[in-house]
């Protein structure tokens, strides 16, 4: 197993069994409180905290099924368990909050007396901070490892939080006989759970269908793939796997070879593994030379009449061409037009030219190069 996928187990796990502790015991004493006030909010509220046990436990069992290594049939991982983690937790909210609202409206138009008191408005205040700092605590998680499911039981525990606000002040209320307060306090959590609920479910579906990578993460990416020789990025895409992502882009270099041009790409890909934890897929643009740089080439080498022709022009940190001659010309005569020619065209292009000569075998019906004596025989 991978290190990042090591750590991302070890804070999902560490959030949901803490998440599973805290909510068990405020589960049962908002049950508890709930039925010995006969307050429906309060039970409502108690529900929510055990679905915090809920959404835990698949928390849970989601980063376990994440962590498993990549195999035939997903060759890119499991991460995306997570996404599908915080959906199940989405749509398991909005069940419970369509469920208690009906109860809550029912309630509302047939109001039962809740046994209202100070001190049972004080226990749930307390109850509130405990699930905001639970709440901080998974944001906080969430952040150390970009976690969309830590993401959203943090939510899911500031939502019991506020839906416990609403509660408490219900109980006051029935304090002074005022009962219906508490009903409306139910009606106010289930919205409110709805709310969260639908908030999560959007964004873990508009993941899972393939999100575009934030403005923030595409320009990290082109100035990574910024270094000489490169004039232009375009066509960033970034595949999220949840513990892993996949960058592809196109990047446009100037004239050079294809040695150096795959040396380029491995640079951009190795920058991108070490900086951003991604692997990354560069397709080089452009690695070809200028018609006009091709013709003064051509133009100086037919200045030496010796040579019938040029061919195979390669341009990157160093020329390179062949040239054909006759056959009979001297070995000797032959480096010598080759010196010749790499010196005008070293001092014309400021770069080494490496001139490959070929002799003319005079049998142009298996020869490829365009040359005069082929002209000639047409």
């Amino acid at each position: 197993m991978e290190p990042e996928t090591r750590e991302r187990a070890y804070y999902g796990y560490q959030e949901a069994i803490v998440s599973i502790v805290v909510n068990l015991v405020l589960s049962i004493l908002k049950f508890a409180v709930g039925i010995h006030i006969n307050s429906i909010a309060v039970i409502t509220d108690g529900v929510h905290s055990f679905s915090d046990i809920v959404t835990s436990v698949v928390v849970l069992l989601g980063f376990r099924s994440a962590q498993k290594p990549p195999d035939k049939e997903h060759p890119f991982g499991h991460g995306r368990f997570e996404e599908i983690i915080s959906l199940i937790i989405a749509v398991f909210l909005i069940m419970v909050a369509v469920e208690f609202s009906i109860t809550s409206v029912q309630r509302l138009y047939h109001p039962e007396v809740v046994k209202g008191n100070i001190f049972f408005f004080l226990l749930l205040i307390c109850t509130i901070f405990v699930k905001e700092g639970l709440a901080r605590y998974s944001f906080h998680l969430s952040h150390k490892i970009d976690s969309d499911a830590l993401r959203a039981d943090a939510w899911h525990h500031r939502s019991d939080a506020l839906s416990s606000a609403l509660v408490a002040f219900g109980i006051l209320a029935a304090r002074y006989g005022i009962y219906y307060v508490d009903s409306l306090a139910g009606i106010g959590v289930s919205v409110l759970i709805m709310y969260v609920g639908y908030s999560i479910a959007t964004g873990s579906v508009s993941s899972l269908l393939g999100e575009a990578p934030t403005e923030e993460f595409v320009q990290k990416v082109e100035r990574l793939a910024r270094q000489k020789g490169v004039t232009n990025v375009s066509d960033i895409y970034v595949h999220d796997y949840g513990t892993k992502k996949v960058i592809s882009l196109n990047v446009k270099v100037e004239p050079m070879g294809v040695e150096e041009a795959h040396a380029v790409a491995d640079s951009i890909e190795e920058r991108i593994a070490e900086e951003l934890g991604s692997s990354a897929v560069v397709h080089i643009d452009g690695v070809t030379v200028d018609d006009s740089v091709k013709k003064e080439i051509s133009s100086i080498v037919e200045e030496h009449k010796e040579v019938i022709s040029c061919h195979a022009i390669d341009i990157g940190e160093k020329i390179g061409l062949h040239i054909l001659v006759d056959k009979t010309m001297s070995l000797e005569k032959a480096h010598e037009l080759a010196h010749h020619l790499g010196d005008d065209i070293s001092l014309k292009f400021k770069k080494e030219a490496i001139i490959h000569v070929e002799p003319c075998i005079e049998q142009c019906e298996e020869c490829s190069q365009e040359c005069e004596k082929r002209v000639a025989d047409q």
